[in-house]
C-alpha cells in the first residue's frame, strides 16, 4: 500500500466513474466480490438493490448517480452491484450489521496554525486492501482528494478550496429509506466552496442514516450530527471537535437500536473512546498531535488486523486547512501502510 497511486478523475460524471472503474478494476472486482461474499448470508445486497435510494440520488444528485454507472462501465460490473455497494452505512442500520463491525473517531483543533479535521476510518475487516485515494476534478466545481474504497464515491475527503468533511456512523439515531445516503452527502459536501455552504447542504437535505458530519474550511470547524429528524449541532469542546459513534446532541433515537448497541458492548465503546481523546487531546494541540493519537490501540482508537474482530482500521486521514488545504492519507494501518500527502493538479 506504500506505493499507491492516486487516481486520476476528471470530465463529466460519467468520464470521472468511467476512468476510477478503468484504473482500478481487479480492485473493484475484488473489492465487490468480498462484499458479496460477506453480505450473502444476511441477504442486504437485495434489500439495498430495491431500497428506494437509488431514487433519492437520481433526482436530488444525478450527477453521482452518472458517476456510479460510469465506475461499473469502467470495471465491467453490474450496475446494480457498485449502487448497493455505495449504500454501505445505509446497509449496516436496514440490516443492523454495523452494531458489530466498526466504530470511527473523528477530531479537529483550531491551532493557531488554522483550523484542522482528522480521523480514523474504521471498517468491516473485508474490505481491507480495497483502499483507493482519487483525485476527482469535476467540470463544475473544485478538485477534491478523496479517501475511498475502490468503487465507492467517497468514504472522507477534502477540496482545493479548503472545505474538508470527515464522517461517524450514528448507528442508534434512526433513518429514512427515501433519504440521501451518506456516500452522496459527502460528495455534497465537498461540492461546494465553503464551510456555510456545505452546512446549508447538511441541513437542506432529507438524511438516510443517522451520521456525524465534521465539516471545516480556513474560517473554522463545525459538528452536526443527521439523522432522519433533521440535523443537530454539536458544540465544539474548548475549540476541539471530539466525536466517536453515539450522539452528543440529538435525540432522534432509535430505542431498538439503541438497545443492542449497549447490549454488544459499542456504547460503552464509544464512551470509553471519547473520554481517551476528551484527555489526549489538548485544545491547541497540532495535527500532528493528533495523527499520533489516531495510531493510539490501546482503547483502542486504531483497531489492529486480528484475526477475530469484524472491523479494522481501514485508513486514517488528517486535513489542515488554515491557507492553502493540505492532505495527508495513510490508506491502512500504522507501521502497514505510509502517509501520503496527493497535493493538488491545480
Amino acid at each position: 500500500m506504500a506505493g499507491m497511486t492516486v487516481i486520476e478523475c476528471a470530465g463529466s460524471p460519467l468520464e470521472m466513474g468511467r476512468a476510477h472503474g478503468e484504473q482500478a478494476r481487479p480492485v473493484v472486482r475484488r473489492a465487490l466480490e468480498a462484499w458479496r461474499e460477506a453480505t450473502a448470508p444476511s441477504g442486504v445486497a437485495g434489500l439495498l438493490t430495491g431500497s428506494p435510494l437509488l431514487g433519492t440520488v437520481r433526482r436530488l444528485m444525478p450527477e453521482l448517480a452518472d458517476e456510479l454507472r460510469g465506475i461499473a462501465e469502467g470495471a465491467g460490473v453490474p450496475f446494480e452491484d457498485v449502487a448497493a455497494y455505495n449504500w454501505m452505512d445505509e446497509g449496516w442500520w436496514m440490516r443492523r450489521r454495523h452494531l458489530r463491525e466498526h466504530g470511527c473517531s473523528v477530531v479537529g483543533g483550531q491551532p493557531a496554525g488554522g483550523p484542522y479535521l482528522a480521523q480514523n476510518m474504521d471498517l468491516p475487516a473485508f474490505m481491507d486492501g480495497s483502499q483507493l485515494v482519487l483525485r476527482l476534478r469535476p467540470q463544475d466545481g473544485p478538485e477534491q482528494v478523496v479517501l475511498t474504497s475502490a468503487g465507492l464515491l467517497a468514504l472522507t475527503g477534502v477540496n482545493a478550496a479548503g472545505v474538508a468533511v470527515c464522517v461517524n456512523t450514528l448507528g442508534m439515531l434512526s433513518g429514512d429509506p427515501y433519504g440521501l445516503p451518506v456516500a452522496a452527502v459527502i460528495r455534497g459536501v465537498l461540492a461546494r466552496r465553503d464551510r456555510a455552504a456545505a452546512v446549508a447542504f447538511l441541513r437542506g437535505v432529507d438524511h438516510a442514516s443517522g451520521q456525524h458530519y465534521a465539516v471545516g474550511d480556513a474560517s473554522g470547524i463545525e459538528s452536526l450530527e443527521c439523522s432522519a429528524a433533521g440535523t443537530v449541532p454539536v458544540p465544539l469542546r474548548e475549540g476541539r471537535l471530539i466525536h466517536t459513534n453515539h450522539p452528543l446532541a440529538s435525540d432522534d433515537l432509535d430505542a431498538g437500536a439503541l438497545d443492542r448497541l449497549r447490549e454488544t458492548g459499542r456504547v460503552r465503546d464509544s464512551e470509553n473512546r471519547l473520554r481517551f481523546l476528551d484527555a489526549a487531546l489538548r485544545p491547541d494541540g497540532t495535527p500532528g498531535e493528533a495523527e499520533t493519537v489516531l495510531a493510539d490501540d490501546t482503547v483502542p482508537i486504531c483497531v489492529p488486523g486480528v484475526p477475530e474482530w469484524p472491523t479494522r482500521t481501514f485508513g486514517s486521514v488528517v486535513y489542515e486547512l488554515g491557507g492553502a488545504p493540505r492532505a495527508r492519507i495513510r490508506p491502512g494501518l500504522p507501521g502497514r501502510a505510509q502517509w501520503l500527502e496527493p497535493g493538488w493538479a491545480g
